[in-house]
């Protein structure tokens, strides 16, 4: 309904213009969140007629989840929330990781050739069929296991930036674009980018010019990927592929089947239900593929609200909206702050918000954050300063 649209398009409007009258960062929560809700719905004025109504239901709950957000994002917004932390201050690793960063490297770039060069489909598609874990597809192995490391390494490395790291920094963003080519996933390709904008950002270190080239770089590169994977019998349309994923999540989380057969908090507590699987004390965790829906376009990702909407419907959404308003506001409020540590873990975990459109990343993705987390707690600490100049 078009009156759905306009509605949050003036409610979105309206945050974005108290952000502006308060001077909120471009690089904040509360912008980050009212942004990527506006791409949502602009698209929406012009796929609409592509996709099925926007249920009442669906609408409610993006109303829940965005009034909430914003709130807690506007209300906790640090005062003066500009990038305080010392400029000058350089950590570094005190060893030398380069020759192991290479091997991981040339690992990477061996398995990518073999999973490529032996699956049933043409090279990039065998990669992006791999990423899925589908049976009777080669497997890039154990090398993924090294990404949560390596992701912090890079993380850490240009939040302490300096012409004595160049070199890390170089090898590691040869890491990030080869596991970016390993998984053939957009998310892979703007996780490392939008992570750099994010620390040069609050850095107050981008330019607008930059910025811009920067969004058309990653748009061109993620299209480009989407194209590359795709089989032969694929008929390519950029408006395709923009109306998918960008407007038909929203749309599909008012279609979505519940499943009453799941336990209690199936989707919201399915990492403890694993545990609990291994461990034989719990039932088997549900999928972290979710089950399609016709809208009419066929869709399995239904918005971050839908890991609480399934397991608790509206008062779910709103328990959601309350945790990832603290969550989000304190690491952004200690990231201008005391910068370190929390700049890493801010830009690390800033891809959730950026892809909330689409699906949950906080919750589904536990595993990976936790592992951030831990990576970033024990290279920090095993980290000391030094005096070099930026």
């Amino acid at each position: 309904m078009i009156f759905y649209h306009l509605s949050a398009l003036v409610l979105i409007c309206i945050v974005l213009g108290l952000a502006a009258v308060r001077r909120c960062s471009l690089y904040s929560p509360l912008v980050i969140n009212a942004s990527i809700w506006l791409i949502v719905f602009l698209a929406g004025l012009f796929f609409e007629n592509r996709f099925y109504p926007i249920q009442e239901k669906a609408f409610i709950a993006w109303l829940i989840w965005f009034m909430v957000t914003s709130l807690m994002f506007f209300l906790l917004y640090p005062y003066r929330a500009k990038y305080n932390w010392i400029g000058n201050e350089i950590r570094k690793i005190p060893i030398d990781y380069s020759l192991l960063l290479l091997v991981l490297i040339v690992w990477l770039g061996y398995r990518i050739w073999v999973v490529g060069s032996s699956g049933p489909e043409h090279f990039f598609l065998n990669l992006r069929l791999s990423s899925m874990n589908l049976e009777g597809i080669p497997s890039l192995g154990l090398i993924l296991r090294f990404y949560p490391l390596v992701f912090t390494l890079f993380l850490f490395e240009e939040v302490y930036a300096c012409r004595e790291n160049r070199h890390l920094r170089i090898l590691l963003w040869c890491f990030m674009i080869l596991y970016a080519m390993a998984m053939m996933g957009k998310s892979s390709i703007l996780t490392p980018f939008f992570s750099w904008a994010i620390i040069q950002g609050i850095k107050g270190r981008l330019k607008a010019k930059m910025i811009v080239i920067l969004v058309l770089v990653v748009f061109a590169s993620m299209i480009s990927l989407h194209v590359i994977r795709s089989s032969t019998s694929y008929v390519f349309s950029t408006v395709d592929i923009l109306a998918i994923y960008i407007y038909s999540p929203l749309v599909a989380l008012g279609y979505m089947n519940i499943d009453s057969s799941l336990p209690v908090g199936a989707y919201v507590f399915r990492f403890f239900y694993v545990i609990g699987n291994i461990l034989d004390i719990a039932s088997h965790p549900a999928s972290t593929i979710t089950p399609y829906v016709a809208v009419p376009e066929l869709t399995n990702v239904y918005t971050v609200m839908q890991p609480f909407y399934h397991d608790f419907g509206m008062l779910g959404v709103l328990l959601e909206a309350v945790i990832y308003g603290l969550f989000f506001s304190i690491l952004y409020f200690l990231s201008v702050k005391r910068g370190g540590f929390w700049l890493i873990l801010f830009s690390g975990y800033s891809i959730v918000l950026v892809m909330q459109f689409f699906a949950d990343l906080l919750i589904s993705r536990l595993s990976l954050n936790l592992q951030l987390l831990l990576y970033a707690l024990i290279i920090f600490w095993t980290s000391r300063k030094v005096q070099y100049a930026r």
